[in-house]
């Protein structure tokens, strides 16, 4: 007799990387910074649950048959914000001290 698994099933981060074959730690930057966008999770006060069938729907968005269509999925956000990325300007330096002249006859102090 085989059991059907309960997709409605809430799993920890630890169960959910788990089952996906993840660090954990990878779980948790993917939530904080955004970056796939298709897996969902729960916050329920400060623990975070990911629903089992969520994560079966995640794993197939990104199934492939080849290398290049694995590079045809859609990508990701990025990380920064577009307009945090624009090209910041460069820092000035300061300017360099000029070594004091030495006169003939006088005796440089450094």
């Amino acid at each position: 007799m085989t059991t059907t698994p309960d997709l409605n099933r809430l799993l920890s981060t630890a169960d959910a990387a788990e089952l996906l074959g993840l660090q954990p730690c990878t779980l948790c930057a993917w939530r904080e910074d955004g970056s796939q966008p298709g897996l969902a999770f729960f916050k329920l006060g400060k623990a975070v649950r990911y629903r089992y069938g969520d994560l079966l729907a995640f794993v197939e968005t990104r199934r492939a048959s080849s290398t290049l269509l694995a590079r045809q999925l859609p990508a990701p956000r990025p990380l920064i914000p577009p307009t945090a990325s624009k090209a910041r300007e460069p820092q000035q330096r300061p300017k360099a001290r000029k070594s004091p002249r030495v006169v003939e006859g006088q005796q440089s102090l450094f």
